[in-house]
């Protein structure tokens, strides 16, 4: 499913990450009050969260994560009143993250951003895996809802499709997240009914529409991976001929290498070539761009499913 595939999931490899500059935090705020109580405060934490083994407290942790996810109750903890919210610290993550990739998405650079300690901000999330829990819900934000008559499951999904792969090239950083277990929000759950409003009047079954769904959205984020590399190198201020030559020239090495026979052949034909100044085939005597090969993968993907749909029609 969508967001199960490069950027709902990434404990493992945050955490740490996230207890070094935890401990980091920790060891500053004792030497700053110069008893220690920051640094105490802090370690406890580390320990509670680190606390047991195995699948259970894995799915405890998980299932606590979840719920400051979902929780739109959640307020800050005790002290003054806060001058943000949530909301605003997701929002400087968000930031942090468009600008300079996921690495670089801190409780330390979020703090630094908002004029606060990076302690403060333990009063909004427990830890950096809810703050890029939150931050990932919120920078999927919702797919547009549907206006004026319907017109057909074909072209809704084809909305829905392009929507979908606009957002991911939008937000290159989420292809960063690495695959392990997250919590999925509400925006996640917005985007699956979103598809499923577009088959539900397909008499296909619950079990089918599901799989549909999943089949869609793994072509879609799987087919985006180009054009969301081409965003990324645009972020960091690489131009698209930049781009465009770095790869084609990287591909163009398979040609003549006896490793590779036939993607040498493919590369170097009349009608699907490259050529080092761009890593797209050539269709009728030009590179195809990455929405024609987009669209001619999509319509193949629904040519199949229309052809499922007409096997289930009564003779």
């Amino acid at each position: 499913m969508l967001y199960t595939n490069k950027y709902m999931i990434y404990t493992v490899v945050l955490s740490t990450g996230f207890f070094k500059e935890r401990r980091d935090v920790a060891g500053r705020t004792g030497q700053q009050d110069g008893k220690g109580r920051g640094t105490k405060r802090a370690q406890s934490r580390d320990t509670g969260l680190a606390a047991g083994t195995g699948a259970e407290s894995d799915g405890e942790e998980l299932r606590k994560r979840s719920g400051l996810l979902w929780d739109a109750r959640q307020r800050p903890g005790r002290g003054p009143k806060p001058m943000v919210c949530r909301e605003d610290v997701v929002q400087a993550a968000i930031s942090i993250a468009d600008r300079d990739g996921l690495a670089a998405l801190t409780m330390q650079a979020v703090a630094e951003r908002l004029g606060f300690t990076t302690m403060a901000l333990y009063r909004y999330f427990p830890n950096k895996e809810a703050l890029i829990d939150a931050s990932v819900d919120a920078a999927l934000g919702t797919p547009l809802p549907g206006s004026g008559p319907r017109e057909g499951w074909r072209k809704e999904v084809k909305h829905w499709a392009y929507a979908k792969r606009a957002m991911l090239c939008s937000r290159p950083w989420l292809a960063e997240l690495p695959f392990v277990a997250a919590p999925h929000g509400p925006n996640w759950l917005s985007w699956h009914e979103a598809f499923l409003q577009t088959i539900a009047d397909t008499g296909l079954s619950p079990e089918d529409m599901m799989d549909v769904l999943s089949l869609v959205h793994g072509y879609v984020s799987g087919s985006s991976d180009t054009a969301i590399s081409l965003a990324r190198a645009m972020s960091r201020g690489i131009s698209v001929a930049q781009w465009a030559q770095a790869v084609g020239s990287d591909l163009c090495r398979a040609i003549n290498d006896p490793r590779y026979p036939i993607l040498s052949a493919i590369l170097s034909s009349k009608s699907g070539g490259i050529s080092e100044s761009s890593p797209l085939p050539a269709r009728g005597g030009r590179p195809r761009t990455m929405d024609e090969s987009f669209d001619f993968g999509l319509e193949r993907v629904l040519d199949g499913i229309e052809r499922y749909l007409d096997s289930l029609k009564p003779l």
